[in-house]
């Protein structure tokens, strides 16, 4: 881990700079891969001094020329990507897509773009001169098994041991590379996901794998083959004991042996590390996803399959992010409709007055939405003009100040949404024909006019306007919908509740008449409708006078007199006997009136059954004028017949 961060705090220091280093320092560890091939030509090809002397001096010179060529391709291949870095150690972290793109695929392919030139530079500059050398200065030999052939420089085993050195060598320098260069593949990996993928340039595991076990075969070949082959011709023709050949072939069988053992397991690590560290990676933005940590991304540290993994899986993360933060500001959208809905339907419920349940709905708007403007028309009794009754903000004052109205029948929404009893939404409201353009109201770039509908009756409509364009979506269309029939049925039940406190008016003052004309009448027909009981009033008597109503008309009073103060409950007992005693009273009277209505009835019923069975005028006469002095008690009953003059 340390390691890891050193190399980090390495990046931000050097930026473009560090790209070459790290490249340079795999070449100084790739030598060690190099020291199998060095000593296999040592052991098997015996130069005289005149051609060590040559060697000593040339391959020092041929290997730093092949890693400063190296170097400059490795510098011609990373433009943009040490461009790149420059700017990130520098703190600026604008770039483009396009150089993001460029920079990741230089530094994804710079492995095995680095391998094939390494391996063609090696073979050209070192392998092959140092094969020529050996060759113009070796005797020709017809025969391997010829005296001479023993202490001889044969070229193929500088070809064979060069080779051993360039795979070793190339080997180990990929693999250094690809892992020295991870911070700053870390740094560069493009922001978009769709870059990562398609600028992905490196080798996939089956090339990696196919590569590394040719080489581990190629190089056991190469290193212990010619061992066998050379031994064999000096055990034959050597003046040496051959038990003495046969323990020097065995040590170097061993000791290559080991080597190609060793170069193995170099290998391997580095190959399994490559493998098993993205791996990790992943199993740790698992656990932290599993947790609940959405924003949490692994590292793209490899650049084969599971590269393509990684990518796969943080584009799925991020997707899955955005999806939660979608689902959540969808909720909390929903949760601000429905606060807003409920709120409605509470004032609703709270305020039978249309005034001032159009005067808190429509603040509502401003409140839980943050629009601009919000107004309510209502329907004039011609139905021709929609009426401003509430509006939001100083233009909504002015507006309402001067009697605002449209023209149900013009060219504006409020009046289209009337018409059509449907909802009229403009998103960007300088596109919409049907619009009245107010000039009090500036800002508004969408509207929305949504009718007043309590079933197919129309009472007006709501209008909201917004300063931002296609600020009004489906779901909040259908919420100010659900809000707007809130707001219409509150209305009509406002109305009809008017209404009925009108009727209800007018029928208690129907009665109210109706009381004092029956009392009234009463009253008249007797003169007496006072009873008392006790003693005639004291001198500091207390009073309490309790009035006797009907339907808020006053029929009499109830009058006490005591030596003590009245209490509040004797005073509530006389209030209920008070009531009860009214509506006796009433009761009464209607009985007696009806009685009276009942005697009427019926005396006429036997007045008119006796005049009926008068056959002739002057029994009809009789009889009448008979009955109504007898019913009457009159003392004189005259009936005239007369016509008048000239009738």
């Amino acid at each position: 881990m340390s390691r890891q961060f050193s190399f980090d705090q390495f990046l931000s220091r050097t930026g473009g700079r560090y790209i070459l280093i790290v490249i340079a320092i795999a070449q100084l560890i790739a030598l060690l891969g190099a020291i199998p091939g060095i000593l296999s030509i040592n052991v098997n090809a015996e130069f005289d001094e005149r051609q060590l002397q040559i060697f000593s001096w040339t391959v020092p010179l041929l290997i730093i020329l092949t890693n400063l060529i190296l170097l400059g391709i490795s510098w011609l291949m990373t433009p943009t990507a040490r461009k790149r870095l420059d700017n990130w150690a520098q703190g600026s972290h604008s770039s483009s897509s396009e150089e993001e793109y460029r920079a990741w695929r230089e530094i994804t392919s710079l492995t095995w773009r680095y391998g094939i030139m390494a391996g063609f530079v090696i073979l050209v500059i070192n392998i092959l001169p140092a094969f020529f050398i050996t060759l113009s200065q070796s005797e020709v030999i017809s025969s391997p098994f010829q005296p001479t052939s023993i202490n001889s420089p044969d070229p193929a085993y500088v070809l064979l041991g060069g080779t051993v050195s360039l795979l070793g060598s190339v080997i180990l320098a990929i693999l250094m590379i690809e892992r020295l260069t991870l911070p700053a593949r870390l740094v560069l990996v493009p922001s978009d996901f769709d870059a990562q993928l398609e600028g992905r340039f490196g080798a996939l595991l089956i090339g990696k794998f196919q590569i590394l076990i040719l080489g581990l075969i190629a190089i056991s070949v190469l290193l212990i083959a010619p061992i066998g082959y050379q031994q064999t011709v000096r055990i034959l023709y050597s003046e040496i004991s051959s038990f003495e050949r046969f323990g020097g072939l065995q040590a170097q069988s061993i000791l290559f042996s080991i080597l190609a053992l060793l170069l193995g397991i170099g290998f391997s690590y580095y190959v399994s590390k490559s493998v098993s560290d993205p791996i990790k990676d992943l199993i740790n933005t698992f656990l932290k996803i599993e947790q609940g940590d959405l924003a949490t991304r692994a590292p793209v540290s490899a650049t084969d399959e599971l590269g393509i993994v990684t990518m796969h899986f943080n584009r799925m993360v991020a997707q899955l992010e955005g999806l939660q933060n979608t689902l959540e500001q969808q909720v909390i959208e929903r949760t601000k409709q429905l606060t807003a809905t409920n709120e409605v339907g509470r004032v609703a419920a709270s305020s039978l007055d249309p005034d001032e349940l159009l005067s808190r709905v429509i603040k509502l708007f401003p409140e839980q939405f943050g629009y601009y403007y919000a107004a309510i028309y209502l329907l004039d009794p011609t139905e021709k003009w929609a009426e401003l009754r509430e509006a939001t903000g100083d233009a909504g004052h002015v507006l309402k100040h001067n009697h605002h109205r449209l023209e149900v029948a013009g060219r504006n929404m409020v009046g289209t949404a009337i018409r059509e009893k449907s909802a009229r939404i403009a998103q960007i409201a300088s596109e919409e024909k049907q619009r009245f353009e107010n000039p009090l109201l500036p800002y508004t770039r969408s509207e929305i006019a949504l009718p007043l509908l309590v079933g197919d009756r129309i009472l007006g409509a709501l209008d909201v306007q917004s300063t931002k364009e296609s600020d009004f979506g489906p779901e909040l269309i259908r919420t100010m919908q659900n809000m707007t029939g809130q707001v219409a049925i509150a209305l009509e039940n406002a109305r009809l509740y008017q209404e009925a406190q009108r009727v209800i008016k007018e029928m208690r003052t129907v009665q109210q008449q109706y009381l004092l004309e029956g009392w009234s009448g009463y009253s008249a027909q007797h003169d007496e409708l006072e009873y008392g009981v006790g003693d005639e009033s004291l001198e500091n008597a207390r009073q309490m006078e309790v009035p006797i109503s009907l339907r808020d008309q006053l029929l009499g009073e109830i009058m006490l007199e005591g030596n003590d103060e009245w209490t509040q409950d004797q005073r509530s007992l006389v209030d209920a006997v008070a009531t009860q005693a009214a509506i006796a009273l009433e009761n009464a009277r209607l009985v007696s009136e009806s009685r009276q209505v009942a005697v009427r009835e019926r005396m006429l019923a036997e007045i008119n059954s006796k005049i009926w069975s008068s056959a002739t005028i002057d029994g009809v006469l009789q009889t009448v004028a008979k009955e109504l002095g007898r019913r009457m008690n009159a003392s004189q009953v005259t009936v005239e017949l007369k016509q008048e003059d000239g009738s």
